[in-house]
C-alpha cells in the first residue's frame, strides 16, 4: 500500500491554505490565483498564472478582445496608506499577439506597442470594470482596501466593543517567493 496519493492531496490542500505568523499571514500564490480565476475568468479574459517574487511579480492573462493576446502584468507593491485604507501597486503591461492572420497580427503588434507606451490602463480598466475596489491609472493601481470584500469583513469584526481595525492595522504587503505576506501591527491611537 502506498500513501503517495494521500500525501499528494495533503500537499495540494496545504498549498491553498493561508499560513499564520505571529505578526500576520502569508497567502500562497496558488490560493490567490484560484481567487483571481473565479473573479475574472470569462469568455473575454482568462487568468493564466501568478508568480510572486520580492522584486517584481507577474500576472499572466489571455484576452480575446480587442485581439487575441497574452498579457504580462508585471507589478510590485508601493505605499500602504492605512488611514486612507489604500494600497498602491506599480505596474507595467506587456503582451504578445496570438492571432494568426498577417493583418490581425500586425494590428495586434501595434496595439501591444501602444500598451507598452503606457496606454494599457484603458484596457485594464475595461477588463476589471466589475472590480469597484480598483482605481486603475497609467503605471499604478490604487486598491481601496475598505471596499475589498474579505478586508471589509475583517475591519468590522468586533473586538472588545469596537471594530478590530481600530486596534490592528496593516503595516506592509510584501511578496516573498510564492506568497503574498501581510504584516499586521497594533494601531497606536494618539
Amino acid at each position: 500500500m502506498s500513501s503517495a496519493p494521500w500525501q499528494q492531496r495533503w500537499r495540494q490542500w496545504q498549498a491553498l491554505r493561508p499560513k499564520l505568523h505571529r505578526d500576520g499571514a502569508s497567502l500562497p500564490a496558488a490560493l490567490l490565483l484560484a481567487g483571481l480565476q473565479r473573479q475574472l475568468d470569462s469568455e473575454q479574459l482568462q487568468v493564466i498564472s501568478l508568480r510572486l517574487q520580492p522584486q517584481e511579480s507577474v500576472l499572466e492573462l489571455d484576452i480575446q478582445q480587442p485581439l487575441r493576446a497574452r498579457l504580462q502584468l508585471s507589478f510590485h507593491f508601493g505605499e500602504l496608506d492605512w488611514p486612507s485604507r489604500t494600497l498602491l501597486i506599480h505596474y507595467r503591461l506587456q503582451g504578445t499577439p496570438h492571432d494568426s492572420g498577417l493583418i490581425r497580427r500586425t494590428l495586434g503588434t501595434l496595439l501591444l506597442t501602444a500598451l507598452d507606451a503606457g496606454l494599457g490602463s484603458h484596457l485594464l480598466q475595461r477588463l476589471a470594470a466589475e472590480l469597484a475596489f480598483l482605481d486603475i491609472q497609467p503605471q499604478h493601481i490604487v486598491v481601496h482596501l475598505d471596499q475589498l470584500p474579505p478586508f471589509a469583513r475583517w475591519q468590522t469584526q468586533p473586538f472588545p466593543g469596537q471594530s478590530l481595525a481600530r486596534h490592528l492595522q496593516l503595516k506592509s504587503v510584501t511578496t516573498p517567493p510564492g506568497h503574498l505576506r501581510l504584516t499586521l501591527g497594533w494601531h497606536r491611537q494618539g
